[in-house]
């Protein structure tokens, strides 16, 4: 029993909605069948190798994995990038329409456009189909039914979107005839063609119509680093999309977002060129941009030139260089009490007065009076001083700055270090009321052979000092237990003693 039997069983009781459900479900039901139906052809197997790039500068993505499926010359999936549009879909053979005549009755059909452009439609005849829109077709359908019934509902949808052949040739790894659907595009079809040799043009892809329309060029460089969809044109039955190989190469350098090597498109400008290249970063100078070529005898030549003036097209260029703006200016490196090194651009009129006050903290864990200036003179020589950044912020310790020259604000050593004869050497928080015996007790006390009574103290900048248990002690220092003179004279009997022994020894075994 086909589906008009069964249309006309559920057209005699079913209300509307229902009749709608039923027609949803054929929909569905029908194009799930089709794509179950349908056999891949496998093409050539692809050779495995490295993912092209649209331009040396970037990467596209690509599948890594090999157990991952490759996908079929002759298999196209099912997801659309938007709903069709009625209006501007085109239909044509092999187009599967879903047909819901409302007449008393309710039937049901799944009507293909057949080979010659065609639909037979049950109880009408054949209706052109190929050529129209979906909605011009819908028109043409009530027209036609008009003329055999009176009082009818008709509904008309797109099932299933056709197949056709394209040809890919040129400049592809698997050149040859694929099958796609009427929403993929260039990009597409060029991937299942086992994508881009070495020597592809990416920018200058031709999409010809074998019925003689113009040609439409596709720019994936343009869709895959600036996002143009346009770029990446729609197929069409026996579309030939054409590769040619790559003549011209720029390479673009400087204060750009991505450098890399591009293609140049003909008569492209040298902005567009940038803007390809991900466009000019935040300190370039589009004023100063230089453009090398070479002359009919092979010398480089070198100009500079002023986009913001100007827009010159690239013509015969090899390389782009866009300048920094930060050329030519002072720096100053700065080295901040955390670690962090960074570099700060300065005005003319600057001095270290005014670099202290954009860098410096004033925070208790910043050393403001051991600050470092390191500086170099006309000649070259370094020399290297430090800095008391409050004398500084007075006014009474300034200095000029040169370009180069590095300023490093330390942080506070907030620890005091204990070590020689003590039960735990290490490092301990510093506190300003504790002395050097608190520092031993937090240190489990001076060991067996150790003299708490008298320890050094080793100074920040290296000076030796003798304290005992009372005295005070400074951030960062370091308090050393030294031995007992009892203990000294102990390991001094005992080497004695160990010699006698070995005197002893050895007379003993030679008599």
């Amino acid at each position: 029993m086909g589906s008009s039997w069964v249309g006309s069983r559920i057209g005699r009781w079913a209300p509307r909605w229902l009749r709608s459900c039923a027609c949803a479900v054929l929909l569905t039901c029908g194009a799930t069948a089709s794509r179950g139906q349908t056999r891949a052809v496998p093409g050539t197997p692809r050779a495995e190798t490295p993912a092209e790039t649209p331009a040396e500068g970037r990467s596209l993505p690509a599948p890594t994995n090999e157990m991952q499926p490759r996908p079929s010359r002759y298999f196209s999936a099912e997801a659309l990038e938007v709903a069709v549009d009625p209006t501007q879909y085109v239909l044509g053979p092999h187009d599967v329409l879903a047909f819901m005549l409302l007449i008393g009755e309710m039937r049901l059909e799944r009507l293909p456009v057949l080979p010659e452009g065609v639909v037979l439609v049950p109880g009408v005849g054949a209706i052109p189909a190929a050529g129209r829109t979906l909605q011009e077709f819908r028109v043409a359908l009530e027209k036609a039914l008009k003329q055999r019934y009176r009082n009818f509902e008709v509904f008309c949808y797109l099932a299933e979107s056709r197949q056709f052949r394209v040809h890919v040739m040129g400049e592809v790894r698997e050149p040859g005839t694929l099958v796609a659907r009427s929403y993929e595009r260039v990009a597409e079809v060029i991937e299942r063609a086992g994508g881009f040799t070495p020597n592809a043009s990416r920018r200058n892809i031709e999409l010809r119509d074998p019925k003689g329309a113009p040609t439409v060029h596709a720019d994936l460089d343009a869709y895959y680093l600036r996002g143009e969809l346009a770029a990446n044109p729609l197929l069409a039955p026996g579309h030939i999309v054409f590769v040619p190989a790559r003549k011209r190469r720029v390479e673009v350098v400087g204060a750009v977002a991505v450098p890399g090597i591009y293609e140049p498109l003909a008569g492209e400008s040298v902005r567009a060129l940038i803007d390809l290249a991900g466009g000019p970063a935040p300190q370039a100078d589009l004023s100063h941009v230089s453009v090398d070529r070479i002359d009919a005898e092979g010398r480089m030549q070198v100009a500079v030139v002023d986009l913001t003036a100007s827009t010159p097209v690239v013509e015969d260029l090899v390389r782009v260089s866009v300048h920094s703006a930060l050329l030519g200016q002072r720096r100053v490196f700065i080295v901040l009490p955390d670690g962090r090194r960074e570099t700060l651009y300065l005005a003319d009129t600057e001095t270290l007065r005014s670099l202290v006050g954009r860098v410096t903290l004033l925070d208790p864990v910043v050393a403001l009076a051991e600050a470092r200036l390191v500086t170099h003179d006309s000649t070259g020589a370094t020399s290297e001083t430090t800095v008391d950044v409050a004398r500084v912020l007075r006014g009474e310790q300034d200095a000029t700055l040169h370009d180069g020259d590095a300023f490093s604000i330390p942080a506070v050593r907030d620890y005091v270090y204990v070590t020689g004869m003590v039960a735990r050497p290490g490092r301990f928080a510093y506190r300003a009321d504790w002395s050097v015996g608190d520092y031993l007790g937090e240190a489990g006390g001076a060991s067996p052979g150790g003299n708490r009574d008298r320890v050094s103290v080793f100074g920040r900048a290296g000076g030796t000092r003798g304290a005992d248990r009372a005295s005070s002690v400074e951030r960062g220092e370091t308090v050393h237990v030294n031995r007992s003179t009892s203990s000294k004279l102990a390991n001094a009997l005992g080497i004695v003693t160990s010699l006698s022994a070995l005197v002893i020894s050895v007379v003993a075994l030679t008599q």
